[in-house]
């Protein structure tokens, strides 16, 4: 769903009143919480411990594999350690008594995080880069998070707080991919070649012998030919049965002629999916993925994707909206914190692991998040997977989950890097973005520009 999310307040403001901006520090060793503010209005606030610990209940810890990997599993999110984009500021707490320096005529200074060699100056190069866009391209982004072998990297807020919802807009397409793919591992659908008159049957009537045979992995791959989302959206925006409409409409180009984005087909599998299951796609990702990784959804907002429903949206902590039959929302628009899409990034990183247990199949994550087709699309990613973009990072094979308006889950896999990025993004699906702000894939320029090199 294309709606603004509501943004409260960070931890506080600096007495001028302005929100100030968060970045959170939580770095082992510190006996008390700290909290400092300094001349640009930053709150650091420095903690014990970590935020999430991985490994099964009774599982020990084990040593990197080879490359340096943490295995699959064993601490995903854990031990929260934040390269501080002002480091002296850990001098300030008493937390490590000294910033590591390299020795003169020495390399830059680096660090071991995750298993890998980083350098300790990456957060003030890219908070740099953020700085000097001559038009702040950069200002509707309101999280900023990168892990390394599930440690934290970075971690940076601008007007909300860790504990603040997003509208992910389009990320929750890859989300519903994970869905898929575990409905799949269930036997609950048969395979990619089933078509959307076997899996929509009581739709049947309405659809000509072109969309009869549209498949699952058509659908998957964007290449069903249905039409782009300045079409779909003022179509059903106005009520009425968006399946309905989406089957009866067909396509506008013909099925596996080429690569055409369309969240109309992402709306027909999340369909799919609850007839699939047999309850609603809330239900069932509450099951199979939500409590297993520890997101909060409860109370969820459930409103039906429509303009006078936009204060319910806004208000709500967790939402996945749908559309007038109860179907949620295949397009995405589910409101998550930037910590949630982190987890979501390890467990794909993870090849859908996740505290010693296989949330997802391997299988499907390793095709899903390859590249299948190619997008031929100007300035967006060379290569699409089952609802995932298929990209590169400084040579390493990446694969991203992309919203509008500048969201983003970036996975480096030969990197064990994870970069979350989450901005403010237009309340209506038919109004641009504001213009001249970042979109996803100037946040992965970043990733492979600045963040990928710094990582060996």
């Amino acid at each position: 769903m294309r709606l603004s999310s509501s943004y409260r307040p960070a931890h506080g403001t600096d007495g001028t009143g302005e929100p100030t901006a968060v970045l959170v520090l939580h770095a082992a060793g510190v006996a008390d919480r700290h909290t400092i503010a300094s001349r640009k209005r930053w709150v650091i606030d420095v903690s014990v411990g970590g935020v999430e610990d991985g490994r099964a209940a009774g599982e020990p810890a084990r040593a990197a594999d080879r490359g340096g990997r943490v295995p699959a599993g064993s601490s995903p999110l854990r031990g929260w350690v934040v390269l501080s984009l002002a480091v002296a500021v850990l001098v300030a707490v008493g937390c490590s008594g000294r910033t590591p320096t390299a020795p003169a005529g020495a390399g830059p200074a680096v660090r071991t995080i995750g298993g890998h060699r980083v350098l300790m100056d990456v957060a003030k190069q890219v908070e740099a880069y953020f700085a000097a866009s001559a038009t702040d391209a950069f200002r509707n982004r309101r999280a900023f998070l990168a892990t390394v072998g599930g440690q934290p990297l970075i971690e940076r807020y601008d007007q909300i707080s860790p504990t603040t919802t997003v509208n992910v807009q389009s990320v929750g397409k890859s989300l519903l991919s994970t869905l898929i793919g575990i409905a799949l591992g269930e036997h609950r659908l048969r395979g990619l070649d089933q078509t959307v008159a076997e899996l929509l049957p009581q739709y049947r009537a309405i659809m000509n012998p072109q969309v009869e045979a549209i498949t699952l992995r058509q659908l998957l791959t964007m290449t069903a030919g249905l039409p782009p989302d300045d079409v779909f959206y003022p179509r059903v925006l106005t009520g009425g049965n968006w399946v309905a409409r989406i089957l009866a409409d067909g396509p506008v180009q013909p099925p596996d002629q080429g690569f055409l984005y369309s969240s109309a087909g992402s709306h027909l599998l999340s369909a799919i999916l609850r007839q699939a299951v047999g309850r609603s796609v809330l239900d069932y990702a509450r099951q199979k993925l939500f409590a297993p990784l520890g997101i909060d959804t409860v109370p969820a907002a459930e409103p039906v994707e429509a303009p006078e429903n936009l204060p319910a949206y806004e208000k709500a902590g967790f939402a996945w909206p749908v559309d007038p039959q109860g179907v949620h929302d295949g397009g995405g628009g589910q409101k998550l914190t930037a910590r949630d899409l982190a987890k979501l990034g390890q467990l794909w990183l993870d090849a859908g692991r996740w505290r010693g247990r296989q949330l997802v199949p391997q299988a499907w994550l390793a095709e899903a998040t390859g590249a299948v087709v190619p997008t031929g699309a100007a300035g967006q990613p060379s290569g699409y997977g089952y609802q995932f973009w298929v990209t590169e990072a400084d040579g390493h094979h990446a694969f991203a989950a992309q919203g509008y308006g500048g969201q983003l889950i970036e996975v480096v896999p030969d990197l064990d890097l994870v970069v979350v990025v989450q901005s403010r993004s237009p309340a209506d699906p038919t109004q641009p973005a504001d213009p001249g702000t970042a979109s996803a894939e100037q946040y992965e320029e970043i990733v492979a520009n600045l963040i990928a090199p710094a990582i060996g």
